[in-house]
């Protein structure tokens, strides 16, 4: 990706809805925390047991919940990251 792009992205808003707060910002949080494959170095997931420590850092009230969102959220980034090397 071309550093003019990449400021294009940052550049962007977008809608959160108050029942997915937590989850966005735990998945911002582990931003750094992807896991990868192969050679190519394809992301998999995330590492959950590092998600793990953020969640139980994160005071969270429902940090089942959580995680579940999470993963959601974690489902359609690697599907943007695929879309992305194609």
């Amino acid at each position: 990706m071309d550093t003019e792009s990449l400021h294009r992205d940052e550049d962007r808003e977008f809608l959160v809805l108050p029942e997915n707060w937590d989850a966005v910002l735990t998945f911002l949080r582990c931003a750094t925390q992807w896991r990868f494959a192969g050679m190519a170095g394809v992301r998999t997931g995330l590492d959950y047991t590092a998600v793990d420590v953020v969640i139980r850092m994160s005071d969270l009230a429902d940090p089942a919940k959580v995680f579940s969102q999470l993963q959601t959220i974690e489902s359609g980034a690697l599907e943007a990251f695929r879309e992305q090397q194609d």
